[in-house]
């Protein structure tokens, strides 16, 4: 292919080979970019969703069928935490600061025990004794949020049920930990600080990492990029 431009004459014919595998990258950086945009509509939305149920009022936990299907929604429920089967999950809070969230078994008034996340607590007060004010031992009505049982991240530990330090919620192994027969599709997270300020309740995560436009936006641009290399590399002056 020929054409001019400022009066003068240049050709354009590439080679088979070079046509082929630029075809080939091309398409495959477009496809990435595309799949990216749709990633963004789809954390968008997913979002969207989340903070939705949580901005609803507070229920009974008793008029919620499927607890599972309700991820994020405030529940009020009423019962006894079981605090001799304290769990320790290592985590920041919001401010970014070391410490644990302490997990145990909220025994309900129907018998049920369900995985309570109580709050988060700076490093050094992980000894129980040293929080004594801070924990409930009678029967209370509770304000929480569900979630839905964890999955291991891929950079995640295992749980170690011999140290009793939790990286994810793990209801089965749990279960293995506690004796109690812990449900196994959701557990709760407090929203309200425990006695005395401590645990620190409302700490649940509801925004996401969304960096899909960002993504899709370097794709696009390594395929411009990828299109003038090509067009500079089979464009001769004649």
């Amino acid at each position: 292919m020929q054409f001019k431009f400022n009066s003068k004459t240049y050709s354009f014919k590439p080679k088979i080979i070079p046509l082929v595998a630029f075809m080939s990258a091309l398409m495959v950086l477009v496809m990435l970019s595309a799949w990216q945009f749709k990633r963004l509509v789809w954390k968008e939305n997913l979002i969207s969703q989340r903070i939705n149920s949580f901005e609803l009022d507070p229920v009974d936990f008793k008029t919620i069928n499927n607890p599972e299907e309700n991820e994020f929604r405030k529940v009020k429920i009423k019962g006894k935490l079981l605090n001799e089967y304290e769990m320790y999950m290592p985590a920041l809070s919001k401010r970014g600061n070391n410490g644990f969230h302490i997990l145990v078994p909220l025994k309900t008034n129907d018998g049920k025990y369900i995985i309570f996340d109580t709050g988060w607590i700076p490093l050094a007060i992980k000894d129980k004794n040293k929080r004594l004010e801070n924990i409930f031992n009678d029967i209370q009505n509770f304000e929480a949020v569900i979630r839905t049982s964890g999955r291991k991240g891929y950079f995640q530990p295992e749980n170690d049920i011999k140290s009793n330090t939790w990286f994810f919620v793990e209801p089965s192994l749990m279960t293995n930990y506690t004796g109690l027969n812990l449900d196994d599709k959701f557990y709760l997270e407090a929203t309200n600080n425990g006695p005395n300020g401590f645990p620190l309740g409302n700490q649940t995560r509801i925004y996401l990492r969304n960096n899909h436009l960002q993504y899709a936006l370097t794709w696009m641009m390594i395929a411009f990029g990828l299109v003038g290399v090509f067009v500079a590399a089979n464009l001769k002056k004649n």
